[in-house]
């Protein structure tokens, strides 16, 4: 092909609901890369009241630092509503360790280990015990 012939694939141009796909599986990776992308391409208006994007969408950070969930409330409650399994593992440690709330500390880490979140299976599996 010569170079002044090609045609550029646009991104615009792929139909609404793969587009939503794409996005998804981006957010699933990374949220710094969801963030990024939604930030450049200006005519993604997806957002996390999508259930799409909301169920599957990592977070990766707060995983590490669950603290820092108090700061992204508003962001919480829309992952929470989707079904996030990483959502309800964070959820969980902080009801469980920084409220003193065991029992929704415990349901929230039991619905992150139905969700075959790994961290989430073990701690519920160690805190659920007889003895503790």
């Amino acid at each position: 092909m010569e170079p002044a012939n090609i045609s550029l694939f646009r991104l615009d141009a792929l139909p609404e609901d793969m587009l939503r796909v794409i996005v998804s599986k981006v957010g699933a990776t990374s949220s710094t890369d969801y963030g990024n992308t939604l930030l450049t391409c200006k005519s993604l208006n997806f957002n996390l009241d999508d259930p799409l994007i909301a169920k599957v969408l990592s977070l990766g950070p707060l995983v590490k630092k669950p603290h820092l969930a108090d700061r992204y409330r508003k962001m919480m409650d829309s992952l929470l509503g989707a079904n996030n399994v990483d959502a309800h593992y964070v959820k969980g440690i902080s009801e469980y360790f920084r409220f003193g709330n065991h029992f929704l500390g415990l349901h929230h880490l039991r619905l992150a280990s139905k969700g075959n979140h790994k961290e989430a299976r073990y701690l519920y599996g160690v805190l659920s015990w007889p003895w503790a």
